[in-house]
């Protein structure tokens, strides 16, 4: 019987090592996972980590909404969860006890609550997403397991907090910031604008079934709001803690090495939370703060990656401090894919970005590589810096073994080499992959470039460039109406055989420019005055924030003026009729831009003065 990949590598490298390098992580660099996610069920994750200070586990929902088969829960449709608020919860819900009243309910549900999986139409499909428009969303174990969502949540929580040390964030630590987890519901203000009506019920805070909903008070919640609360009241209690083989109850601390747009994004957040939560209509809301979150997480992926090529290049992280920490540049289509020339500069934009990016799984696995070495060096261990919460330091001494700058380099890649040369040797043997054998005995490059590329290709593209690839698809909301891409397949032929190719182009769809114009026209910290945001300044912020360009080339690019002047107009045009842009001629300076919802001059006041 032949020998799979990683036995192979098991038998060369030991189980333990293989267990180690066999995967796409390294969280110190990036505190994520890189695999699919969903940005729309990342709330009710962040929610519940806000209120408990620890991290969700199993929960009530299937148990009390699926059917059984064989004596095992199945996954609810939303035809499930209608008709067991109906069983569970019948006097609040008067009108809707026959068959028609049931569909209604079950479409009221898919309108304003639930999501099914795939996000496919119709009753009968298992729910696989629960929108947080109210803090009682968080009762509800969607998905199913919180690993699902790759840590994305705890990343998300971890910036908001901003605590300084440690590897776990504590409950009630203040930490830099304003969002204290684990603090009941008053001092947070992402709970405190969600949880409308909530209070602490007893003493014991950290108690299950503290959580109080006042719904004698709750007259003026809307219905989406309504129905999140009477799911979460058939589901009794909130989940538990996070716990099984492998997992932690406790909340990472984890920063990304891109500081400068790590943040960014901590501060589209805080802005755009504190000033406009309770100004929008939830419906409206919802939908901006997640654009909000898909344009930070891309950015700090794709920030990262530039982090990643320069550590592989000198063996440094680039800091925000020294100014060398810019965005990666993107072109944006600003007709949303109407004009076809736009779209191509945007799709070709993109093409490049997509390919370089293929290298990160490479990177990374070097990284990997020299630290696990660099953990069970005798001379080396005890000066390794902490990976958390800021991983820079200790990324600077792994790159210093990697360019033998280091007096332990030699030792360490010597025993890399050997690691090289004997899985080529096991793999010649067994008749596998000539090509990473190549790879292996090619000596013009570097051990540990060499050995990280023969582990990736021996892992294979499903596990690593397939998995970076959805990441990065999920954090730019791909095709969805408040997403930074849009993407179509076409036909390419190459050494005569036709293939199919997905292209992207970075839009800005109309609830991303909502958001950014809003966030914008605030300056960061908490009760700042509005201030006045010119159509310029707004296209130099999202070139220099967020690397996007719309009247100019991106760097190493060539598009004609004319194009650059019709996308600019392309985006004039559509922040007019959206409500905002305003200009009474066409001086660049009389074109400024507004909100299309205000604050309230007591909301105002209330800021400046718990400032």
């Amino acid at each position: 019987m032949s020998k799979t990949a990683k036995t192979i590598v098991e038998d060369v490298l030991s189980p333990a090592r293989t267990r180690e390098l066999w995967t796409a992580n390294y969280l110190p660099a990036l505190p994520f996972t890189p695999q699919g996610f969903e940005i729309g069920a990342l709330l009710p994750a962040m929610l519940y980590m806000a209120r408990w200070g620890h991290r969700r586990g199993k929960g009530a929902f299937r148990e009390t909404f699926g059917l059984l088969k064989d004596g095992n829960p199945q996954p609810p449709s939303t035809q499930d969860v209608a008709a067991g608020l109906l069983s569970k919860h019948p006097q609040g819900f008067v009108g809707f006890e026959d068959k028609t009243g049931l569909a209604q309910l079950a479409d009221l549900l898919l309108s304003y609550c639930l999501e099914n999986k795939g996000h496919e139409e119709g009753h009968e499909s298992p729910v696989q997403r629960i929108f947080a428009t109210h803090y009682l969303s968080s009762h509800v174990d969607l998905p199913e397991s919180v690993a699902h969502l790759r840590g994305v949540p705890e990343l998300l929580t971890a910036l908001l907090s901003w605590t300084g040390h440690g590897e776990y964030i504590e409950p009630g630590n203040s930490g830099l910031g304003r969002f204290v987890v684990g603090d009941g519901f008053q001092s947070n203000p992402l709970l405190k604008l969600f949880a409308r009506h909530m209070s602490v019920r007893g003493t014991r805070v950290s108690d299950l079934g503290s959580d109080n909903f006042d719904e004698a008070a709750a007259d003026d919640l809307g219905i989406d709001e309504l129905l999140a609360a009477r799911i979460a009241q058939a589901c009794g209690h909130a989940p538990e803690k996070a716990r099984g083989r492998g997992e932690t109850d406790r909340i990472p601390n984890r920063w990304p090495i891109a500081d400068a747009a790590a943040k960014h994004l901590r501060g589209d957040l805080m802005s755009f939370i504190e000033v406009y939560g309770q100004q929008m209509p939830r419906q409206a809301f919802l939908p901006m703060l997640e654009a909000g979150i898909a344009l930070g997480l891309t950015n700090i992926l794709l920030s990262t990656t530039t982090c990643l090529f320069e550590w592989e290049r000198c063996g440094r992280v680039p800091r925000e401090k020294d100014g060398s920490q810019a965005p990666w540049s993107l072109f944006v289509d600003a007709s949303l894919g109407q004009d076809k020339a736009l779209r191509g500069v945007s799709e070709s934009v993109m093409s490049e970005c997509a390919a370089r990016y293929e290298r990160v799984p490479v990177i990374l696995m070097q990284i990997r590589l020299l630290d696990e070495r660099a953990r069970f060096d005798r001379k080396l261990k005890s000066e390794l810096p902490s990976p958390f919460p800021d991983a820079r330091p200790r990324l600077d001494l792994l790159g210093a073994l990697l360019h033998e700058r280091h007096e332990r380099a030699d030792s360490i890649l010597k025993d890399l080499d050997e690691n090289c040369q004997r899985l080529a040797e096991a793999l010649t043997a067994a008749e596998e992959a000539s090509g990473t054998v190549e790879t292996l005995q090619v000596t013009s490059s570097g051990v540990v470039q060499r050995l990280a590329q023969a582990l990736v290709d021996l892992i294979g593209d499903k596990q690593q460039g397939s998995n970076f690839r959805k990441a990065l698809d999920d954090s730019l909301m791909t095709d969805r109406p408040n997403g930074l891409a849009i993407k179509r397949r076409v036909q390419r032929t190459e050494d005569g055989r036709k293939r199919s190719v997905d292209l992207r182009a970075i839009v800005l769809t109309n609830p991303m420019l909502d958001f950014l114009v809003h966030r914008h026209l605030r300056k960061d910290g908490k009760g700042q005055p509005e201030q006045v945001l010119s159509l310029k300044k707004f296209l130099e912020i999202l070139r220099l924030r967020y690397g996007l360009y719309v009247d100019r080339e991106p760097p190493g690019i060539s598009v004609p003026q004319d194009l650059l002047r019709a996308n600019k107009l392309w985006l004039e045009r559509r922040l007019r009729d959206l409500g905002l842009l305003v200009g009474v001629n066409d001086a660049e300076s009389m074109k400024q831009l507004r909100p299309r919802f205000e604050v309230s001059t007591v909301m105002e006041g209330e800021a400046d003065a718990a400032a």
